[in-house]
């Protein structure tokens, strides 16, 4: 039953191929105790009246975390951090499942304001977080490259 709460909570925005893989990392299997996979979940949406889609749709106004990584020009641990510290709005339908992130919100002047600084500094800076203690992503090259280089 567990399973089957999971995929009617994600097949309003997930596809089957991705209601496969966060069954199977959340350590659910079949009623046959077999893993799931596409076909599976299709079968198991039909047999209980679960509408869904093989893919997920396309959504203009929601991306992934890896999408609004992408967007944004910094890592995905770059924007789960922000997430994490509720800068930046994230949906999960369930544990494990994919993140979804409000386009619009990566606009906002906060996250933005953050991200300029992170780019300009090398540091991501966040409330609570001592901006001393955290080391620079980027080092200013000086010199010979193998200057540290010790044989």
């Amino acid at each position: 039953m567990e399973a089957l709460e999971v995929i009617r909570r994600m097949a309003v925005r997930h596809g089957d191929d991705q209601i496969a893989s966060v069954l199977n990392r959340l350590g659910y299997s079949t009623g046959k105790n077999k893993r799931w996979n596409q076909t599976r979940v299709a079968t198991a949406r039909r047999n209980h009246t679960i509408t869904g889609q093989r893919r997920a749709l396309p959504d203009s106004d929601r991306v992934s975390l890896n999408e609004a990584a992408r967007i944004c020009g910094v890592s995905s641990n770059t924007i789960a951090r922000l997430v994490e510290a509720g800068l930046l709005k994230g949906e999960q339908v369930t544990p494990r499942a994919p993140w979804g992130i409000c386009r619009v919100d990566l606009n906002s002047e906060t996250v933005q304001s953050i991200l300029d600084k992170l780019l300009r500094t090398g540091k991501l800076i966040l409330k609570g977080d001592p901006a001393g203690n955290q080391p620079t992503l980027f080092v200013e090259n000086e010199g010979d490259d193998n200057a540290g280089h010790h044989e």
